[in-house]
């Protein structure tokens, strides 16, 4: 009997966290996506992620960064993959 509900409370405790991780994940995954004109606050870039492609084409990065606020954002916007800069 002490082992199921050990079992169940194990079980209540890794859905909880789960749950809790993956509402981060959302809150942090939520991008601006750049028109042009759009007035941009930063202070100061965090990193710049893009897929790897090995053709050139434009692709969509994210750019994290700290606003003047100290608020941590993330910008997505479309350039031109690495392949164009290496000649394919």
């Amino acid at each position: 009997m002490i082992i199921k509900h050990a079992k169940t409370l194990a079980t209540i405790s890794i859905t909880s966290l789960a749950i809790l991780l993956s509402s981060n994940a959302l809150a942090e995954s939520h991008a601006t996506t750049y028109k042009y004109g759009l007035k941009l606050d930063i202070a100061k870039v965090l990193s710049i992620s893009k897929p790897k492609t090995h053709t050139c084409k434009p692709v969509d990065h994210l750019m994290k960064y700290i606003d003047s606020a100290g608020t941590t954002q993330t910008l997505k916007f479309r350039a031109l993959s690495d392949a164009c800069s290496k000649g394919h």
